[in-house]
Order: structure tokens, then sequence, then C-alpha cells
């Protein structure tokens, strides 16, 4: 019926579904590979947001370098689908491991304590909470299931956007673009039929 990670990410495709989708995929990339690149790119809204607040936070107020992040993360978390890129994958993996999360922020937050940037480092600490639990990014999840009853899911739209690039990546056409190419062949060749005409 679907799939759900360990962390609880929540997918309503199936291993049936990728294959129906874009036959031949898994015969290349495991269906747990899938998954795991798909969370990654949804995690990316906790980790993006706070490497940005910590870049933010050096070089502007920190009340506008947190209204900042704050919008960012809300942004990205609706919109991440769109910008799916397999090349970015592996940067993503770096940002978000574990060791150098704790590190990033167990540095730049001591930097904060240091120079006596005490707002800073109030909303470091903050954010780090809620971006490393992934608090905020729940809460939008539920203000997403309750908006959009009739939609793809957001998570499921990562899937998505993640089999369309390996599919092109594989030269593979998914059946969606399969149906949309015999519909602009048989098209043409209607077209070139009523020309000779």
């Amino acid at each position: 019926m679907s799939t759900i990670s360990s962390a609880g990410h929540w997918f309503f495709a199936t291993r049936k579904t990728v294959e129906e989708y874009v036959p031949g995929i898994l015969k290349k990339h495991s269906f747990e590979s899938l998954i795991h690149k798909s969370i990654l790119w949804i995690d990316s809204t906790d980790s993006l947001a706070m490497l940005l607040y910590f870049a933010l936070a050096f070089v502007i107020n920190p009340w506008i370098a947190a209204a900042v992040t704050f919008g960012f993360h809300f942004w990205w978390y609706f919109n991440k689908s769109a910008f799916v890129s397999l090349s970015m994958l592996p940067v993503l993996r770096v940002i978000h491991h574990e060791f150098v999360q704790l590190l990033a922020a167990g540095l730049l937050l001591s930097l904060m304590g240091i120079n006596g940037m005490y707002l800073a480092l109030f909303f470091g600490v903050i954010f780090f909470f809620l971006f490393k639990i992934g608090l905020l990014r729940r809460f939008w999840d539920r203000f997403d299931k309750k908006k959009a009853k009739d939609k793809l899911p957001l998570n499921d739209r990562v899937l998505k956007m993640l089999l369309v690039r390996y599919s092109m990546k594989e030269n593979i056409a998914p059946q969606e673009v399969q149906r949309l190419e015999k519909h602009v062949q048989d098209a043409v060749i209607k077209f070139n039929t009523k020309k000779k005409k």
C-alpha cells in the first residue's frame, strides 16, 4: 500500500508503482537506493536551512538571519521537488552527515559564544534543535496534508522527479513520457500524411 522509512518518511509509491512508472529502472537502481536518495533530498530542507543560518548569522543582524532562514525553510519545503538534481546528491550527503553537522554546529556556535554574539547563538541553538530533529519540517508536513488532499504528496513528488532525472540519465522513458512521445509521433505522421494529400 505504501513505503515508510525507518525515520518515518511516508511514500505512497511502492516498488510496483516505480516499476510501472519507469519500466526497467529497478534493474539499474535499487528501490531502497531510490528511496534513500529521495529522503536525502527531502531532508535537505533542514540541512540547507541550518547551513544558511550559520552563514548569515556572521554577516547580518541575527533577527534578519533568523527571518530569512525561516522563510527559506518554508519556501524550500514546498518547492524542493522542482530542484531535484542528481549532481547535488553527493553534496547533500556530506552536508547531511551526522558528524559534519555536529562538528559544524559545535564550532560555529562556540565561535558565536566566544565573540559575544549571544542573540545569534540563541537562534543558532533553537534552529539546530528544530532542524536536527526535523520538528519544523514535520509541522509543514501536517500543514501540507490538510491543505492538499487531492494532490500528489510532497515526498512522492520528490521521488517522481528523481525517477524522471534517472530515466533521462539512463535513457528510459517513463510511461507518461512514452504516451506523450507516441502522441507527438502520431500527430507528426497525421500532419505529414495530410500535407502529402
